[in-house]
């Protein structure tokens, strides 16, 4: 991106400062403005889904996000809007200077880069909120720096163990810390009792508070349907007749826990008690539904149909398979699969490989692991393993199937991956496509 290492010099939070300062941004204004989102998966769902809930209430609101797939000004929105190309050029040469005059050896990263684009943008367009996604933790994440006084954590599962802690407890409080000292912390339902109870006295101690997503709240069960998830919502203390029933773009049972957790981090933020206002109640919820966050278990084409999905650890990939095969029948799914070598591809694979029956098994031209380092978990559960040896072989090999047999196609293992296959089936080029 830019030239520029995915990560910075170290951790960057004096870089961060020195920004701010030498661009005088409003930092009382940017603290108001401001929502944080942190955890291991669902960040960017729980963005969108806050987002959504905070326009309902009528406001203007700003949206950074990560990862990108096509196109890196996706991470850059206003409402349904990314950042116009000379506003990110602009901008881009102004964080670029900034980097060229920093000391050799201490020097920005992509994500710090983008962070700080943002807060350009942002400054100039002065949207009533912002909801930033953090990129690695809460404690030495660039978004910590916006001093926001409400933050969602939306999971937790063991990453980056050598920045962030080596226990699911101490990434816990990294993540915690992403929020300032007298602000909340909402917890997601998918947060356990035992890791919330620990979470809550570190908050505690460090001035801060947390919340439960679903406090005083009821949900009822998800029915995961091809269009998205479908529940109800509602009070406790009101029967559950009065329950109102939500109907979500995004499937299954993890995005209804982004989709209330965010619904949570709005009300905190916007100091609501919705139970006290049903009619904004219900507009928060219907927002909700009209929702969209591209790569999460998304149907990308049609005759035959692909579906995509970006996860990449193995309890996002439990989450993902078992949501497809609520309403896809196991039989008639084709599978094509890779995975970073980056991420715990052992896990990965097992999980995948042992859910459905038809494989094709390939390398993203971006960071893919080598396929024999899992070509023989699926085989142990399979007889039908093909292997391709790209991502524009592996989609018009699975492209030709689904077509003769009736199958659908999923394409599973992470971004990369995933969005490859896409850019491929359209015809596109695969390498052609630019990630951090």
């Amino acid at each position: 991106m830019f030239g520029l290492p995915k990560f910075g010099d170290g951790i960057g939070l004096h870089r961060i400062e020195r920004f701010l300062q030498a661009h005088r941004i409003d930092r009382a204004a940017l603290a108001r403005r401001s929502i944080a989102v942190t955890g291991t998966n669902g960040k960017g769902s729980t963005a969108r889904f806050t987002t959504s809930a905070i326009e309902a209430a009528g406001m203007r609101v700003g949206c950074f996000t990560s990862p990108h797939l096509f196109d890196v000004r996706e991470r850059f929105m206003i409402g349904d809007d990314m950042i116009p190309r000379a506003d990110f050029d602009r901008h881009t040469e102004t964080v670029l200077a900034f980097n060229r005059l920093l000391p050799e050896g201490d020097r920005l990263g992509a994500f710090e880069f983008l962070f700080l684009l943002a807060i350009l943008w942002f400054q100039q367009e002065k949207p009533d909120a912002i909801v930033w996604e953090a990129g690695i933790g809460g404690r030495y994440d660039p978004v910590r720096s916006v001093c926001a006084s409400v933050s969602a954590l939306t999971s937790i599962e063991l990453e980056h163990t050598e920045l962030l802690g080596a226990t699911e407890e101490l990434i816990a409080y990294d993540k915690s810390d992403v929020v300032a000292p007298g602000g909340c912390v909402i917890l997601s339902p998918s947060i356990s009792e035992r890791l919330a109870v620990r979470i809550a006295a570190y908050a505690h101690l460090s001035g801060k508070a947390t919340l439960p997503a679903i406090v005083s709240r009821r949900v009822g069960p998800v029915v995961n349907t091809p269009k998205g998830a479908r529940f109800t919502y509602g009070f406790t203390a009101a029967p559950a007749a009065a329950d109102q029933p939500v109907r979500l773009r995004l499937a299954g049972q993890h995005q209804v826990d982004n989709a209330v957790t965010a619904l949570r981090t709005a009300e905190a933020w916007l100091g609501l008690k919705p139970e006290d206002n049903a009619e904004r109640h219900i507009a928060m919820l219907t927002a909700l539904g009209r929702t969209r966050w591209p790569g999460r278990l998304e149907k990308v084409a049609m005759a035959p149909d692909l579906w995509i999905d970006v996860g990449h650890t193995p309890n996002a990939l439990e989450a993902v398979t078992r949501t497809f095969l609520d309403f896809s029948p196991r039989e008639k799914t084709l599978v094509v699969f890779g995975v970073s070598a980056s991420k715990e591809v052992a896990g990965i694979a097992r999980i995948v490989a042992g859910r459905f029956d038809h494989f094709i098994l390939t390398r993203a031209y971006k960071s893919g692991a080598d396929v024999a380092l899992f070509a023989e978990t699926f085989r142990r559960q399979s007889q039908d393993v093909t292997i391709a040896a790209d991502t524009s072989e592996a989609a018009r090999i699975a492209k030709e199937r689904a077509q003769l047999e009736g199958m659908n196609v999923l394409a599973l293992g992470g971004l990369f991956l995933s969005a490859e296959v896409q850019q491929a089936w359209n015809g596109g080029d695969p390498k052609a496509l630019e990630f951090l």
